[in-house]
C-alpha cells in the first residue's frame, strides 16, 4: 500500500506541475497577445493618419484650385484629380475598417437621428458625380428625417454601392439610387445600374472581402468595397442584397428601425 501511495503523491506533484507551466504559458500568450493587440491598433491609427494627412492637404488645394480662371484641359485635370482623391479616400477608410473588423474590433456605430441623413446622401451623390460628371445618376430620397442610424457609415455604404455602379454598369445608361422609409418601419436605400449581369460565381462570393463584381480582369479597387456595405448593413442589425440580370443590377440595403436603434458594433 505504501508504494502504490507514493506513486500517486509522484503523478499528482507532477500533473500539478504540468498544470502551472500550462496556466503559466497560457498567460504569456495572453500578454503577448494583448501588447500584440495594442500595437496593430496603433499601427492601424498611426497608418489612417500618415495617410490622409496628405490626402486632405491635396484635396484642400484641389478646391482652392476651382475658384481660380482655368482652361478647359486644366478643368478637366482638375476633376480627374478631385475623383482620384475621393476614391484614394474611400479606398483607405475601407482598408482600415477591414483591418478593425479582422481584428475583432468590428464596425462601430454612432447612432444619430436622420435630419442630416438627406444631405449626407446628396453630398455622396454630388461628389461620385463630379468625379464622373459625363454619367447620370437618378436620385430619389423620401422620408428620412425618422430614420435612426450612422449617418457617416450609411454615406461610407452608398459610397462604395454607387462607386461599383460606376465601375461596372453601362456608362450610356443612367445610375438610379432610390433611398426612403417603409410603412413598416424599414430604411431602405437601393442603387441600380444596367449591363451585363454578375457572373454567377461571383454573385456566390460577393460579399466576401477581395472579391470583385466581374472576373473581367479589370484592375480598379482592393475588392473590400462590397464587403464593408454588407458589414455597415449588418452592423445595424440590416441586410444587404444584390439581384442581377440581364434588365440590370440593384444592391438593395434594408435597416429595421427597430434594430437599427439598437444596434452595435460587430465582431
Amino acid at each position: 500500500m505504501t508504494r502504490f501511495a507514493f506513486l500517486y503523491a509522484d503523478a499528482r506533484r507532477a500533473f500539478e506541475r504540468e498544470l502551472a507551466k500550462a496556466r503559466a504559458e497560457a498567460e504569456t500568450r495572453l500578454s503577448i497577445s494583448e501588447r500584440e493587440g495594442v500595437l496593430r491598433e496603433q499601427f492601424i491609427a498611426v497608418l489612417g493618419h500618415d495617410l490622409r494627412n496628405p490626402l486632405t492637404s491635396i484635396s484642400v488645394a484641389m478646391r482652392m484650385l476651382s475658384k481660380e480662371p482655368l482652361s478647359e484641359k486644366g478643368q478637366e485635370v482638375l476633376t480627374l484629380t478631385q475623383g482620384s482623391v475621393q476614391r484614394m479616400s474611400l479606398l483607405i477608410t475601407n482598408v482600415l475598417d477591414f483591418a478593425r473588423h479582422r481584428l475583432g474590433g468590428g464596425i462601430g456605430l454612432k447612432m444619430t437621428e436622420g435630419q442630416v441623413l438627406e444631405a449626407e446622401i446628396r453630398q455622396v451623390v454630388a461628389e461620385l458625380h463630379t468625379a464622373h460628371p459625363e454619367r447620370e445618376i437618378k436620385l430619389e430620397v423620401t422620408g428620412v428625417d425618422a430614420v435612426t442610424c450612422d449617418v457617416p457609415r450609411v454615406g461610407q455604404l452608398l459610397s462604395n454601392l454607387l462607386g461599383n455602379a460606376l465601375t461596372y454598369g453601362d456608362p450610356t445608361l443612367p445610375i438610379a439610387v432610390d433611398v426612403g422609409l417603409s410603412q413598416v418601419g424599414v430604411f431602405t436605400l437601393s442603387v441600380e445600374n444596367h449591363g451585363p449581369p454578375i457572373p454567377e460565381q461571383a454573385l456566390e462570393r460577393l460579399f466576401e472581402p477581395f472579391v470583385r463584381s466581374t472576373d473581367d480582369g479589370n484592375p480598379m479597387g482592393l475588392g473590400l468595397g462590397l464587403y464593408i456595405a454588407a458589414q455597415i448593413a449588418k452592423a445595424h442589425g440590416g441586410t444587404l442584397d444584390v439581384v442581377s440580370d440581364e434588365d440590370g443590377t440593384r444592391f438593395t440595403c434594408q435597416i429595421p428601425q427597430e434594430a437599427g436603434q439598437a444596434a452595435g458594433p460587430t465582431a
